[in-house]
């Protein structure tokens, strides 16, 4: 059962209880963002590796360089949010 289907069902026991459900939806929005902005994070890190890789190949893209700094200020962003990129060493 899905996340989304686990929330419907909560709501429909609690559903007499508005706050409960007030706060039930809190939670999956919550969750919901935090998956995707992880998803976000893991896309842009796979990108990376692609230029990475591209460069290290002798296949570099002229625009490489600025499209390096333009995913590593966007996971500093996320990173400064909260998300953590790397674990610390």
């Amino acid at each position: 059962m899905g996340l989304f289907e686990k929330a419907k069902q909560q709501a429909v026991i609690h559903l007499k209880d508005p706050e409960k459900v007030r706060e039930m939806a809190e939670k999956v929005k919550a969750k919901v963002e935090d998956v995707q902005t992880k998803r976000k994070a893991n896309d842009l890190l796979e990108d990376l590796g692609r230029l990475l890789y591209a460069q290290k190949t002798g296949r570099v893209n002229p625009s490489a360089d600025i499209e390096i700094d333009r995913i590593v200020s966007e996971l500093r962003t996320l990173e400064d949010d909260g998300l953590t990129i790397l674990p610390e060493p």
